[in-house]
This record gives C-alpha cells, structure tokens and sequence, in this order.
C-alpha cells in the first residue's frame, strides 16, 4: 500500500474547489447599449446606474438576440443587455451578450 503524506491530499483538495470556482470568475452585468464599434470588437454599456462600461468582445465570444446567434454588429443603441464578463489585462473582456428584443 501506498502512503501519501498528509501534506499531499490538501494540496489535491485544495486544487479541486480551486477548479470548482474558476467558472465562477466570470460577472454578470446589464443595462443599456450605448454604442457599438464593430471593427474594434467594442461596445459600450449604461448600467443601472448610469455608469458607462467599455467592453471588448472576445474572439470565441457569443452575442445572442432572441436566442438566436448574431454578430456585434447586430446589436442597437438602447438595447437592454446582459453582458457575461472577465477582467483579462486590465480589460473587461465579454464572453456572452444576451439581448432580449420585443
């Protein structure tokens, strides 16, 4: 039989919740669509607050209107959105744009 040190399996433990959590990373934001900059990969957001919020649209990253897959070109001023997002450098980086339209 095999006998690890103790030392061993909290490091194993810790490295599991560690990749439990790391989908959790991503934010959660929504408000309004203020512009959008296609070319640059960039669109602007109102939150609730009032606070306009840059992000950049990652290369694998999705935008859905009405579930359907569309293009950031595709997206409005005055959308209302939810915008699923990561800081990487510095940078909010959006993974998913979600749009409802009536």
């Amino acid at each position: 039989m095999i006998r690890l040190p103790k030392w061993t399996l909290v490091v194993l433990a810790l490295a599991f919740v560690l990749a439990l959590t790391a989908p959790a990373l991503a934010e959660d934001a929504k408000g309004t669509i203020k512009s959008v900059t296609a070319d640059k990969n960039e669109f602007i957001l109102t939150d609730i607050l009032g606070k306009d919020q840059t992000f950049h649209l990652d290369a694998k990253g999705k935008v859905l209107i009405n579930d359907k897959e569309s293009t950031l070109s595709d997206l409005k001023k005055g959308d209302e959105a939810t915008v699923t997002w990561e800081n990487k450098n510095g940078k909010m980086s959006a993974s998913q744009v979600t749009v409802k339209r009536i």
